[in-house]
């Protein structure tokens, strides 16, 4: 959790740091396609306070076989009145959106105020509890009025987002403070593994650590097990936050995320690292990667998000934003830490910019919330052509059916 940078790079070619000088490297050209870009999602009202947005997020539908590649999307707003998580929906692969529910949550339904931030989007690929299969999931983190406590929520729509329940707080902990040593949660990241809910965090209540990265799982959406660890560092005072992950092609998973505080030139404080593991809960096994351009040696720094598609070759590509630098961060070797390249993302600067592997797999939809701390923001979406070939048709991993949350979300 933590203001990002607002980073001017050069293309000077840099030594990598692998030993060798990197030879001077061109960024492919935009692919030559028809697409859409900055398209408008939401402007807050000129009668509110605030017109502030941040942290969009996005999901595309196709549990219930939808004809059409139904999107829906939440970000963070400082509406008056009641705090909600806005929902849009987008009926033509995310060149128009409208607004069809809020969700408002408990913690700060109880208080009468107060905010909601963070928030995750998640089809769920299979029945959990009495959650059934193409159950709509959102999860964020509340912040009541007297700003006694933080808690991550979990809210479920079956009706494709049109309306809402609450389902279950998974933790709740101290009042938000980024201090090392004050105990809270934020960032939730929502998805699903065998029949198990499984929410990723941001942690401060452990003593231990400044921050840490954990997890809890849920059988049926209501009882979540202990805190359970996913990255740590030895340094109390490093702080690993904003989690997010995909599964690749191989079946291993890839989670990126921030380090604050972390203080190896020419890193920032925010440098983005990455840990791949078999599963969603065995990242605490693997050594933490720092992510590196081998092209211009640029580290991305703060609140990264990370997806895999089979587009751009035989191993796919791994596709990382961050918060800081308008380029994408690929990788087409599985996330080899010697084979990520920086490339032209054709979009600006978002604080969480998200991604979402779009149904044909060689486009990604890209979603900006807007700059963290700025007064006046607006959200936009747009897309991004993967650079390579397109992957094989016969080999379409979300074509069919309920089957693209199992790589995609």
């Amino acid at each position: 959790m933590r203001k990002p940078l607002s980073l001017v790079i050069g293309l000077a070619i840099v030594n990598s740091g692998f030993g060798n000088p990197v030879p001077t490297y061109q960024f492919p050209p935009a692919p030559n396609f028809q697409h859409f870009d900055n398209v408008t999602v939401f402007v807050p009202p000129a009668s509110w306070a605030s017109h502030a947005t941040s942290y969009g997020r996005t999901v595309i539908l196709n549990q219930n076989c939808e004809t059409d590649a139904v999107i829906l999307s939440s970000f963070t707003v400082r509406p008056p009145g009641m705090p909600y998580l806005p929902i849009m929906r987008s009926t033509d692969g995310g060149n128009t959106w409208a607004q069809i529910s809020k969700v408002y949550f408990r913690a700060t339904n109880s208080s009468g105020g107060g905010s909601i931030l963070q928030p995750s989007l998640y089809e769920l690929p299979r029945q959990v509890g009495d959650l059934p299969a193409g159950t709509v999931l959102l999860s964020g983190m509340a912040v009541p009025a007297d700003r006694t406590s933080t808690n991550i929520e979990v809210h479920a729509s079956h009706d494709n987002g049109v309306t809402w329940e609450y389902v279950s707080t998974v933790v709740s902990s101290g009042p938000p403070n980024t201090r090392n040593g004050a105990p809270c949660v934020w960032e939730p990241f929502v998805h699903s593994i065998r029949d198990q809910l499984i929410v990723h965090y941001s942690d401060q209540s452990d003593p231990l650590y400044g921050q840490k990265l954990a997890h809890r799982n849920s059988k049926d959406g209501i009882v979540w097990t202990k805190t359970r660890n996913d990255i740590i560092f030895p340094d109390y005072n490093l702080r690993p936050g904003m989690i997010t992950m995909a599964q690749m092609g191989n079946n291993k998973w890839i989670a990126t995320y921030e380090v604050g505080n972390f203080d190896a030139p020419p890193a920032s404080p925010y440098a983005v690292h990455y840990t791949i593991a078999d599963s969603p809960e065995d990242f605490a096994k693997e050594k933490p990667q720092l992510l590196k351009a081998k092209n211009t040696g640029v580290i991305p720094s703060a609140s990264p998000f990370v997806q895999w598609t089979p587009a751009g070759g035989d191993n796919g590509t791994v596709i990382v934003s961050d918060g800081s630098y308008s380029q994408f961060f690929i990788n087409n070797n599985w996330g080899d830490p010697n084979s990520w390249i920086e490339v032209n993302s054709g979009h600006g600067i978002g604080y969480t910019r998200s991604l979402r592997v779009m149904p044909d797999e060689s486009r990604i939809l890209v979603f900006n919330g807007g700059l963290y701390g700025m007064s006046s923001t607006i959200v936009t979406a747009g897309e991004y052509w993967v650079p390579g070939p397109a992957p094989d048709p016969k080999d379409n991993t979300i074509a069919a059916c309920g089957s693209h949350a199992k790589l995609h979300q």
